[in-house]
């Protein structure tokens, strides 16, 4: 009788040796921890909404002890940490995330690894470790389904999180196999997760990466204590595909790229760091605005000769950051804004570049970007290879002549890879308001930390309290 998907994932995740997963892996978890931890700190700014929402938990759930909660100076249980920085790196759309698959681990294995093990006293290396084994796990998994569960209105975070979680924090608990697949069938039950908030610009859709994590470290609790799940939990009747997706769409694979490979073939490093804080559907068309303002400046033509804009975009992916119309073309809110097109190619037509300051409160009434926005209009691209890919195409009409751009690789994607400089840069941004000028040495020190150290001093690094004591 063939191993089901769980079984499989469970026997990867206790069998794998430390010295069995490659140095470039161990590197990329290394730095997609400090990518994440720097995401965490820039939504925990008292500037954004989350910072706000965030600072009212720490004195509800902060203390002295348990695991850190990251840019609010204060630890609170590991589950509960788990849930705070996870929500937190979602909060503004830079977190992670693997392209065809859609998973985002960095805001669901990481929060979770990184508080367990600090908790617990461990090491580096074994945070590293597990990393590794939660975004394999969790990245096999979205390649089941593809892009089926955005077209059914779900968010892959919580619902593909929590198995990636379950298998990463089993692994640091010393769960057994049989333990390990219990917690993937109970991560089944806590499947969850809609994308109705990014039509009304509401927040909840940042607690997806925090509930992943923390779903996931309740389930080897219980499992531990007894409680059984389904080992058939994803390819079963009434498993987790077939519920969630009925009816479904072609044939789910469960035999081909999502149970083959583990521990030769790795995915983790192709994942890729998000350089704006925004939906990574508008990326590329970011970049595809800065190519157009370098013409426009040799032409001697400004935004203000603009007169009409197109964008084509692959679905489910065009309705997300299009519909529902009036909303996405004059948002009302920093999350409305993070998900429209309209605004995003906007601001980055009048601001050249977008950045955390493009989505605070204060901006989203801007009227040079709601002028360019209101030109804005968008079509489905027939030759856009999403989800593998994010491609921007992009037609701008201004002062009697057309502007095209075609960016196939969406920024951070293997094609389009962010270096280590730019991944120091956009920690530097995202934690310059809580470590000032030392931002970026910071992330360097990080970098530098050996894995035989604890986790708890590789956050003290981003610690103030602990920094200044030092």
């Amino acid at each position: 009788m063939s191993s089901t998907l769980a079984e499989i994932y469970a026997e990867f995740a206790t069998g794998l040796t430390g010295s069995a997963i490659p140095d470039p892996v161990r590197e990329a978890a290394r730095w997609h921890i400090i990518d994440s931890i720097g995401v965490s700190i820039a939504a925990a700014n008292p500037k954004e909404e989350s910072g706000k929402a965030a600072a009212k938990l720490r004195e509800e759930w902060g203390g002295s002890s348990g695991a850190t909660l990251l840019g609010l100076d204060a630890k609170a249980r590991p589950e509960l940490a788990a849930l705070l920085n996870g929500s937190l790196g979602q909060a503004l759309e830079m977190d992670d995330k693997h392209g065809s698959s859609l998973a985002r681990p960095g805001s669901t294995v990481i929060p979770a690894v990184l508080a367990d093990t600090e908790a617990r006293g461990a090491t580096l290396a074994e945070a590293i470790e597990a990393t590794a084994v939660g975004y394999e796990v969790m990245i096999r998994l979205g390649f089941v389904a593809g892009p089926r569960f955005l077209e059914r209105g779900y968010h892959t975070s919580s619902l593909i999180g929590s198995f990636g979680v379950a298998a990463a924090i089993g692994r640091i608990r010393g769960a057994s196999s049989v333990q390990i697949v219990d917690a993937l069938g109970i991560c089944g039950t806590f499947a969850s997760g809609i994308q109705e908030s990014t039509r009304t610009g509401s927040t909840s859709k940042i607690l997806h990466g925090g509930w992943g994590a923390h779903a996931g470290m309740l389930a080897v609790d219980l499992a531990k204590t007894g409680i059984s799940g389904p080992s058939s939990v994803f390819e079963g009747k009434f498993g987790f595909f077939e519920t969630h997706l009925t009816p479904v769409t072609g044939a789910l694979d469960f035999t081909g790229r999502p149970a083959q490979g583990l521990g030769s073939e790795w995915y983790l490093p192709d994942t890729a760091y998000k350089p704006y804080p925004c939906c990574q559907l508008l990326h590329a068309f970011v970049v595809a605005a800065k190519q157009v303002l370098e013409d426009f400046a040799a032409d001697g033509v400004s935004v203000e000769d603009i007169t009409s804009i197109h964008c084509q975009l692959a679905e489910p992916g065009l309705t997300l950051v299009t519909d529902p119309r009036d909303r996405k073309k004059a948002p009302q809110t920093p999350h409305e804004a993070r998900f429209s097109l309209y605004y995003g190619v906007a601001a980055a037509l009048v601001d050249g570049d977008v950045g955390l300051e493009t989505f605070l409160p204060e901006r989203l009434g801007d009227e040079a970007i709601l002028k360019i926005a209101a030109l804005t209009e968008a079509s489905v691209d027939p030759e856009s290879d999403y989800p593998a890919h994010c491609p921007a195409r992009l037609t701008v009409e201004a002062a009697g002549k057309t502007y095209f751009k075609h960016v196939p690789y969406h920024p951070g994607s293997p094609e389009a890879a962010l270096t280590r400089s730019d991944v120091l840069d956009k920690f530097e941004r995202n934690t310059r308001w809580l470590l000032g000028a030392d931002a970026r040495k910071v992330a360097e020190g990080m970098g530098e930390v050996p894995e035989e150290a604890s986790v708890s001093q590789l956050l003290a690094e981003v610690a103030p309290s602990l920094r200044q004591a030092s």
